[in-house]
């Protein structure tokens, strides 16, 4: 006996057909958070080694993605693109409830091959990889934003610095938020006194 699981995915909820053998034995509509999951579980305990046939939706798939790794359930997650193309030759009707059922249906007839099970130790690492590399993206076009905000309010500063790392130049830019009014020997003076008072500082830290 063969029992599949098909699942639609959506934001909030998931529909569900359970296909045995080619014949449909039950449908559900199942929340998408502790009591849906928990009611999933026990679908999938009833059934002897069930296999779970659903399309990926982004975010909202994750979380029944790692649901199934959790439960060690075998499962096949489908491409968008590839899912649409498969069901378009079988299904009448473009409902959740229908593509959850043709979904659990095209398993028995077309060969696929189970999802690749990354731990989800793993998982997370790459997720937050991607972060890591979305917050440095955003850094850098803020400081793109405010190198050209400064090349048009305070072009002198670059006369001061070469760069616009360390502490001294942006107490010059803090302190000086209209550079026009105030001669450039101000400057001078304001950066050999700063420079001055942070070597004394350092100094007095290290006795």
């Amino acid at each position: 006996m063969r029992c599949v699981f098909g699942i639609d995915v959506s934001k909030a909820t998931i529909s569900l057909a359970i296909v045995v053998d080619q014949s449909l034995i039950e449908e559900f509509k199942l929340p998408m958070n502790r009591t849906g999951f928990r009611k999933l579980k026990s679908l999938l305990d009833f059934f002897h080694n069930p296999e779970v046939v659903f399309e990926a939706t982004g975010v909202y798939s994750r979380r029944l993605q790692r649901f199934l790794i959790m439960q060690r359930v075998n499962y096949v997650q489908l491409n968008p693109l590839k899912a649409r193309i498969q069901l378009n030759k079988f299904r009448r009707l473009k409902t959740d409830q229908a593509d959850a059922k043709e979904l659990a249906n095209t398993q028995f007839i077309i060969k696929r091959s189970f999802s690749y099970q990354m731990d989800p130790v793993y998982s997370q690492l790459r997720d937050l990889s991607r972060f890591y590399q979305e917050i440095n993206k955003d850094i850098v076009a803020h400081k793109n934003r405010l190198h050209r905000a400064l090349q048009l309010t305070f072009p002198e500063i670059e006369q001061l610095f070469s760069h616009s790392n360390g502490k001294a130049y942006w107490f010059i830019v803090q302190n000086f938020l209209v550079p026009k009014k105030r001669p450039l020997y101000q400057f001078k003076l304001l950066l050999s006194t700063f420079m001055i008072v942070t070597y004394i500082f350092h100094f007095n830290a290290l006795l």
